[in-house]
């Protein structure tokens, strides 16, 4: 690469960087700002004010405050379905992977509770982006309760019907949780994995005496 060359590029690199430091900021900024006062009352300048940037420069990072929130939505659930893929990924037994991803669940949870709030706390509404998430988290927890019959360590169960009761579940945990600040991250964890791998978990076969 010639000088001339790279003094062509290094300009274009510090506008990306500077372009995304501000799309970074503003997305920071509307989860402060719709935690505090919910998607309805929020108007695209407060999201702007709270980013101390313009308008103008709002819109050219998002056409709404709707397109906004979605790439909140989306940039949230891709990091958690990460982190729960990375928890899961690193046993093998099905009980513990339940507990694991039950904890990497909490763990994320507690460290984006402003974003939880905005995504299942009073007044959210599921729109698509969320629907979909669920789904997909569905669609794991479905493959994964499979392995956990196949393996005889989860009663066999409509899988299909056991993954939703157990998204649902989270679900309202969740939205119950956001509105709580007594409620401690351990209490909420032990909970959920209690309740799931006391409905999943298969009893040890009992071996005939004198067989």
């Amino acid at each position: 690469m010639t000088i001339a060359s790279a003094a062509a590029v290094a300009p274009a690199n510090r506008f990306e960087r500077r372009k995304e430091r501000t799309r970074h900021e503003l997305l920071a900024a509307a989860i402060r700002v719709l935690a505090a006062r919910g998607l309805a009352a929020t108007k695209i300048a407060d999201i702007a004010a709270e980013a101390d940037v313009g308008v103008g420069t709002f819109y050219l990072h998002f056409a709404t405050k709707e397109a906004l929130l979605d790439a909140l939505v989306e940039d949230t659930i891709g990091r958690l379905k990460a982190t729960m893929d990375a928890a899961r990924a690193a046993v093998d037994d099905p009980v513990e992977r339940v507990r694991l991803a039950n904890a990497a669940l909490c763990r994320f949870a507690a460290d984006n509770r402003q974003m939880f709030a905005i995504v299942f706390g009073p007044g959210a509404a599921y729109h698509d982006v969320v629907r979909r998430a669920l789904a997909v988290f569905a669609a794991d927890l479905e493959n994964a309760l499979r392995d956990g019959i196949a393996r005889g360590a989860f009663v066999d169960l409509p899988t299909a019907v056991a993954a939703q009761a157990m998204v649902g579940m989270t679900c309202q945990l969740l939205a119950w949780w956001t509105e709580r600040d007594d409620v401690p991250l351990q209490s909420l964890e032990e909970t959920m994995t209690r309740l799931a791998l006391d409905g999943l978990r298969a009893a040890p076969a009992i071996t005939r005496r004198g067989a």
